[in-house]
């Protein structure tokens, strides 16, 4: 319970329905984009709500612990005619007129069941334990959404940048080309093919800002965001990289294992089968509770014409009830069959998901780590090319390079720009995903 409240009590905001209000004039960074949406996604209330109703659960189980105490009134009339010899009565009827009233103080404690209460507590704690497993699950879900979005939108706001690059080289060569047929050293199909390559970067330029729009959208909804909302949201296209995984594959696949919460949630569904399996077991055992009660005997009563005879007075009782069923159609051996099979599904299913935990975090390890050797190759790549451009833009204007060197050259810039950017934001995401499927980012 200690680790549930604590789990709780860090993300109560996240169960305050309503908006968050948004200052225009702030630039907000990706952890501040993920607290609005732990705040704002309805995901996030709903599992709140079904983690609390499990912890409550836990106090009713531990209810059963306690003594039962019971208060009861019984108030009637009656008038009973009972059959009797016409040797005593002539007419061979007795009649009895009553009025009454029986207050009742009942109190009964199970001192012994064999261990039905605490598996039943048992139980109740691992359900907790699942709720507020698939809370932090709720919880990442909304963490990867939110940060995969925002690399999204990351890498078409690199691609912008690229694409004004590209227009600005664009717009170098048609300067070149312009410059060489004044001096009478190009022709006018070479300076026409310049201004060719500059309207197809502006129009990759304007197609970024409109992909760059969508992706905004995107993000905002992912968020919980109305899309006019005017929000500023940091740009860290031009940031560095976080550092190369250092650790191993094994090392990584022990802290999942740990620390998953849809694991975790399978292991706490197991506890509760097998303290099911338990609570049927115990059914074969008696039950025995003390138990007393105190009572007032409140009324009076008459025998056909005589007068009203009154009573008040107390009664009372104390003692022990054993219960134990002895056969009751194989009812309790087919409970004990029926949990043992749910506990063995809950233990398959957690084996299966655990070699699909594996699974998701080699590949993810693989991914990222290609991902980091891609971008070392694409900024290798990026770093030539510009060379290239330059020299070769210099030889042009100097008329040691033709056109279509140039041009070209022109282009393989603008690809290895585009490829750069693509394989810093591939690498930006494939490191979220391995993050997701560690469970890393279920963590406070």
């Amino acid at each position: 319970m200690a680790a549930y409240s604590a789990a709780l009590s860090e993300t109560e905001h996240a169960r305050e329905p309503g908006t968050v209000p948004i200052d225009p004039q702030k630039t907000y960074e990706l952890s501040e984009l993920i607290d609005i949406a732990q705040r704002t996604n309805p995901e996030t209330r709903v599992a709140w709500e079904r983690a609390r109703q499990a912890a409550i659960a836990i106090g009713l189980a531990e209810g059963t612990y306690y003594p039962a105490l019971a208060a009861a009134a019984t108030g009637a009339v009656a008038h009973v005619p009972l059959p009797i010899p016409t040797t005593v009565v002539p007419g061979g009827v007795f009649t009895a007129d009553t009025q009454f009233v029986i207050p009742t103080l009942s109190l009964e404690w199970v001192l012994l069941d064999f261990g039905r209460r605490r598996a039943l507590v048992d139980a109740a704690r691992a359900l907790t334990m699942e709720a507020t497993a698939g809370f932090n699950a709720t919880h990442q879900q909304v963490v990867f959404g939110v940060t995969r979005e925002f690399h999204a939108l990351t890498a078409v706001r690199g691609k912008v940048a690229a694409a004004r690059a590209a227009l600005a080289a664009a717009r170098s060569l048609e300067d070149a080309a312009a410059a060489r047929k004044q001096n009478g050293l190009a022709t006018l199909p070479e300076v026409l093919q310049a201004q060719e390559e500059t309207a197809r970067a502006t129009y990759d330029l304007e197609d970024a800002i409109a992909a760059e729009h969508d992706a905004r959208m995107a993000l905002l909804e992912t968020i919980g965001i109305r899309p006019g909302t005017p929000i500023e949201i940091a740009d860290t296209s031009q940031q560095p990289l976080p550092p190369a995984l250092e650790e191993s594959v094994d090392e990584a696949i022990d802290r999942t294992l740990t620390q998953r919460p849809d694991l975790i949630a399978r292991l706490a569904n197991v506890r509760a089968k097998e303290a099911e399996v338990r609570r049927a077991r115990a059914d074969y055992w008696p039950r025995l509770a003390a138990r007393t009660a105190v009572a007032g005997n409140i009324g009076e009563l008459k025998v056909e014409n005589s007068p009203y005879q009154g009573v008040h007075e107390l009664q009372y009782d104390a003692g022990f009830r054993f219960e134990w069923s002895l056969f009751e159609g194989f009812e309790r051996r087919n409970k004990v069959h029926l949990a043992e099979s749910m506990q063995q599904e809950a233990e398959d299913e957690l084996e299966h998901a655990k070699d699909k935990a594996v699974r998701e975090v080699w590949k993810a390890y693989d991914d990222t780590k290609v991902a980091l050797v891609k971008h070392q190759a694409a900024a290798a790549l990026l770093a030539a090319s510009e060379k290239s451009w330059a020299a070769t833009l210099e030889s042009y204007q100097h008329g040691l390079a033709t056109f279509p060197d140039v041009r070209e050259s022109e282009r393989n810039l603008a690809r290895a720009r585009t490829l750069a950017q693509a394989a810093r934001a591939e690498v930006l995401t494939r490191a979220a995903a391995f993050a997701f499927s560690t469970g890393d980012l279920a963590r406070p």
